[in-house]
Protein backbone atom coordinates (compact mmCIF):
# COMPACT_ATOMS: atom_id res chain seq x y z
CA UNK A 1 0.00 0.00 0.00
CA UNK A 2 1.79 3.44 -1.23
CA UNK A 3 1.13 6.48 0.78
CA UNK A 4 0.58 9.75 -1.46
CA UNK A 5 1.19 12.60 0.79
CA UNK A 6 0.58 15.85 -1.33
CA UNK A 7 1.48 19.31 0.55
CA UNK A 8 -0.63 22.35 -0.44
CA UNK A 9 1.04 23.62 -3.76
CA UNK A 10 -0.69 26.28 -5.57
CA UNK A 11 -1.56 26.13 -9.38
CA UNK A 12 -0.36 29.04 -10.96
CA UNK A 13 -1.59 30.12 -14.27
CA UNK A 14 -0.10 31.28 -17.50
CA UNK A 15 0.34 34.76 -16.91
CA UNK A 16 1.47 34.54 -13.79
CA UNK A 17 4.01 31.91 -15.11
CA UNK A 18 4.96 34.22 -17.37
CA UNK A 19 5.11 37.00 -15.27
CA UNK A 20 7.70 35.35 -13.04
CA UNK A 21 9.95 34.60 -16.11
CA UNK A 22 10.06 37.87 -17.29
CA UNK A 23 11.18 38.94 -13.75
CA UNK A 24 13.82 36.84 -13.91
CA UNK A 25 14.89 37.80 -17.50
CA UNK A 26 14.65 41.24 -16.02
CA UNK A 27 16.60 41.13 -12.97
CA UNK A 28 19.34 38.51 -14.88
CA UNK A 29 19.77 40.94 -18.18
CA UNK A 30 23.12 41.21 -17.89
CA UNK A 31 24.54 38.14 -17.40
CA UNK A 32 22.20 36.50 -19.73
CA UNK A 33 23.48 39.04 -22.39
CA UNK A 34 27.04 38.15 -21.74
CA UNK A 35 26.39 34.17 -21.65
CA UNK A 36 24.77 34.55 -25.05
CA UNK A 37 27.51 36.53 -26.08
CA UNK A 38 29.98 34.12 -24.94
CA UNK A 39 28.13 31.08 -26.62
CA UNK A 40 27.70 33.04 -29.44
CA UNK A 41 31.48 33.92 -30.05
CA UNK A 42 32.41 30.54 -28.70
CA UNK A 43 30.51 28.41 -31.26
CA UNK A 44 28.38 30.20 -33.61
CA UNK A 45 30.26 32.79 -34.93
CA UNK A 46 32.22 32.50 -38.47
CA UNK A 47 35.26 33.52 -36.76
CA UNK A 48 34.95 31.01 -33.56
CA UNK A 49 37.56 30.15 -30.94
CA UNK A 50 37.99 26.39 -32.35
CA UNK A 51 38.66 28.05 -36.11
CA UNK A 52 40.88 30.56 -34.43
CA UNK A 53 43.00 27.89 -32.67
CA UNK A 54 43.19 25.96 -36.17
CA UNK A 55 44.52 29.02 -37.85
CA UNK A 56 46.97 29.70 -34.47
CA UNK A 57 48.43 26.08 -35.26
CA UNK A 58 48.81 26.43 -39.11
CA UNK A 59 50.64 29.66 -38.56
CA UNK A 60 52.57 27.80 -36.33
CA UNK A 61 53.05 25.03 -38.66
CA UNK A 62 53.69 27.53 -41.38
CA UNK A 63 56.52 29.22 -39.38
CA UNK A 64 58.00 26.25 -39.03
CA UNK A 65 58.29 25.10 -42.46
CA UNK A 66 59.93 29.14 -43.42
CA UNK A 67 62.47 28.56 -40.70
CA UNK A 68 63.69 25.03 -42.45
CA UNK A 69 63.35 26.70 -46.22
CA UNK A 70 65.65 29.30 -44.84
CA UNK A 71 68.47 27.04 -43.54
CA UNK A 72 68.37 24.99 -47.11
CA UNK A 73 68.32 28.73 -48.74
CA UNK A 74 71.32 29.45 -46.91
CA UNK A 75 72.58 25.76 -47.32
CA UNK A 76 72.30 26.07 -51.03
CA UNK A 77 73.98 29.44 -51.43
CA UNK A 78 77.17 28.73 -49.51
CA UNK A 79 77.03 25.53 -52.10
CA UNK A 80 76.23 28.19 -55.05
CA UNK A 81 79.42 30.06 -53.96
CA UNK A 82 81.59 26.84 -53.38
CA UNK A 83 80.36 25.96 -56.65
CA UNK A 84 81.80 29.20 -58.60
CA UNK A 85 84.43 29.85 -56.90
CA UNK A 86 86.23 25.91 -56.68
CA UNK A 87 86.71 24.33 -59.66
CA UNK A 88 87.16 20.99 -57.86
CA UNK A 89 84.01 21.39 -56.39
CA UNK A 90 82.38 22.09 -60.23
CA UNK A 91 84.19 18.48 -60.91
CA UNK A 92 82.75 16.59 -58.31
CA UNK A 93 79.43 18.31 -59.18
CA UNK A 94 79.56 16.72 -62.75
CA UNK A 95 80.84 13.33 -61.57
CA UNK A 96 78.78 12.63 -58.93
CA UNK A 97 75.35 14.79 -60.63
CA UNK A 98 76.03 13.93 -64.07
CA UNK A 99 77.82 10.74 -64.08
CA UNK A 100 80.46 12.80 -66.56
CA UNK A 101 83.81 11.62 -66.92
CA UNK A 102 87.19 12.49 -68.19
CA UNK A 103 88.45 10.86 -71.75
CA UNK A 104 90.93 8.34 -70.33
CA UNK A 105 88.76 7.22 -67.19
CA UNK A 106 85.48 4.52 -67.81
CA UNK A 107 82.34 4.84 -64.78
CA UNK A 108 80.89 2.28 -63.23
CA UNK A 109 78.08 2.89 -61.99
CA UNK A 110 77.42 0.49 -58.34
CA UNK A 111 73.86 0.83 -57.25
CA UNK A 112 73.12 -0.28 -53.80
CA UNK A 113 70.00 -2.12 -53.60
CA UNK A 114 69.83 -1.46 -49.63
CA UNK A 115 69.31 2.25 -49.89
Amino acid sequence: MKVLIVKSCKVVGMKARAKIIWSYILKFKYVIAVLVFAVWITFIDQTNLRFKSKLRDKIEYLKNKKEIYKEEIRKNETYYKDLMTNPDAKERLAREEYYMHKDNEDVFIIKDETE
